[in-house]
């Protein structure tokens, strides 16, 4: 497997393959929320095919928010989660970033474990505007 930097085009190539994600019809998508920012945006690749993909962005320069991201599902159990975390977490923390926060849903409950796995703590809950629960996570990176 490598990771690598990627595209916002292979990001959503990945994404619309994850079936429990909404599909999102174009890179556009991504694009607007991220316009202004500083992003990051890894991609997972195994034998030329994009397995996987995490995409976040500074919230300032000390603060990573690590937004989207998922594996694709017939390459689950196989750690590519948790090397894009781990990757992610390396590459912002080399540029200076102090912590890095996720939020995420009970739907998403192996995400949820491998973030309790890896040392994120459960900073608060929510309630959307659309009803949903949505669960905060924070590191401290040292």
């Amino acid at each position: 497997m490598e990771i690598r930097l990627g595209s916002l085009d292979e990001a959503l190539g990945v994404h619309n393959q994850i079936e429990e994600l909404l599909p999102i019809s174009d890179s556009r998508y991504f694009s607007e929320r991220i316009a202004d920012k500083k992003f990051l945006l890894l991609v997972a690749e195994i034998d030329n095919a994009l397995v996987g993909y995490k995409l976040g962005y500074w919230l300032d320069d000390n603060c990573f928010y690590s937004w989207l991201g998922g594996v694709h599902t017939d390459y689950r159990r196989q750690g590519i989660a948790k090397a894009l975390l781990l990757e992610q977490e390396r590459r912002v923390g080399e540029l200076g970033v102090k912590e890095i926060r996720v939020k995420s849903m009970n739907q998403y409950r192996s995400m949820l474990l491998l973030l309790i796995a890896q040392g994120y703590a459960i900073t608060g809950v929510y309630v959307n505007a659309q009803g949903k629960e949505k669960i905060h996570f924070a590191k401290k990176l040292v």
